[in-house]
């Protein structure tokens, strides 16, 4: 299966957190992006179809509707036979979730998207830099659950382990979030970069990260929604039964995709790729007709293969097949590490599949690294 991602590299502010290819930037180069995301498609479409498609960022909602419109109706020009895909998702900001973005992106095929609430505490947004109160997050998920009749899935983003966060504060997030009617919530832990500003200001000692409580926060999320209904799918993602997201299944699966746009990364016939990531270098890029050369590519060799199915699997509910690692690349785990981290509580085996179970959730890096090879290992 291969998927379609658009990176729109936009925001309204670039939270403080954050260390993705955004920025904020001038309404008026968004028409000249659109333009040219149009003319990079043109030049790698190359006529394929595509089972998935993920317009996401960034910002994707900081278009206005009518460049909203353009886009999608040009890569529909293009050749992207929108009618045809299984899934189609737009990422949403609470403050850009408005009715006529929503109305634009449906009538384009669009049935799911993803809010980015991250926390139902307008101290903690503050803090983290956030462009929306909660009252208009709520309001936005309202607006979102309101066209489920009309065939329409939610997810809602949630963040924990904020600085100032509470273990109540956070589970009451969830209960909230969980009883609003939105099938998928996908809850990520704080990852702190040393270069953003939240990285900043961590550093000199001005916010604190409470590394205890990111265990606490991450067993009761479960806990919380497995009581909702929601089951765990992912190390981060929680749907109940069929809200699963097809697109990003897809990646953990390492089926192929084609990204475009600012940073946009590609997996294609084992090589992973990616065009220039800063607008202005990928903007000259485009205009030159996107040379080979502009690429950053990665070839996975054996141990980076064997190193990615052991990982992308584990981080799934189904786990690891292991007979189907044996049949593709030619390899067994070692047995010892299968019994230990069995006797930790942290895998369970379940015929030829390994499953996290427990706190392996939450130390899945080192489980990863016990069940590769001795000669792959880090």
């Amino acid at each position: 299966m291969t998927g379609l991602y658009i990176h729109v590299p936009f925001c309204r502010k670039v939270c403080d957190y954050c260390d993705f290819s955004v920025q904020s930037v001038p309404g008026r180069l968004y028409p000249e992006y659109v333009d040219l995301l149009l003319r990079e498609a043109e030049l790698r479409l190359r006529g394929r179809r595509f089972y998935t498609f993920y317009l996401g960022g960034g910002t994707p909602s900081v278009l206005p509707a009518e460049l909203l419109q353009r886009l999608f109706s040009g890569l529909a020009r293009l050749g992207v036979r929108f009618g045809d895909m299984k899934e189609l998702t737009m990422e949403m900001n609470p403050e850009s979730a408005s009715p006529d973005r929503l109305a634009v992106a449906m009538d384009s095929g669009i049935r799911r998207f993803s809010l980015g609430l991250q926390t139902l505490d307008d101290e903690l947004l503050k803090m983290v830099g956030r462009s929306h109160s909660v009252k208009t997050g709520m309001a936005a998920l309202e607006r979102l659950l309101s066209l489920v009749p009309r065939g329409i899935r939610v997810n809602a983003d949630l963040m924990f382990d904020l600085p100032g966060q509470t273990l109540s504060g956070f589970v009451s997030d969830v209960r909230r979030i969980a009883g609003s009617g939105a099938g998928h919530i996908s809850v990520y832990g704080l990852t702190v970069s040393p270069h953003t500003v939240l990285g900043t200001r961590v550093r000199k000692g001005e916010l604190k990260i409470s590394e205890d409580l990111y265990p606490e926060m991450y067993r009761a999320c479960v806990s919380e929604l497995e009581q909702a209904g929601f089951h765990r799918y992912e190390v981060s993602n929680f749907a109940k039964p069929g809200e699963e997201s097809i697109h990003n299944q897809n990646y953990w699966d390492r089926g192929e995709y084609l990204g475009l746009g600012p940073g946009a990364h590609s997996f294609e016939g084992n090589v992973r790729s990616a065009g220039p990531s800063r607008y202005a270098e990928w903007r000259r890029w485009v205009g030159s007709g996107c040379p080979s050369g502009g690429f950053a590519l990665d070839t996975l060799g054996k141990k980076e293969r064997v190193t990615e199915i052991v990982w992308l699997s584990l981080r799934q509910a189904k786990g690891l097949d292991l007979d189907a690692l044996f049949k593709t690349e030619g390899v067994s785990v070692p047995m010892n590490a299968v019994d230990c981290l069995c006797a930790k509580g942290w895998i369970s085996a379940r015929g030829s599949h390994l499953c996290l179970a427990g706190d392996g959730w939450l130390m899945m890096d080192s489980v990863v690294n016990s069940l590769l090879p001795s000669d792959f290992r880090e």
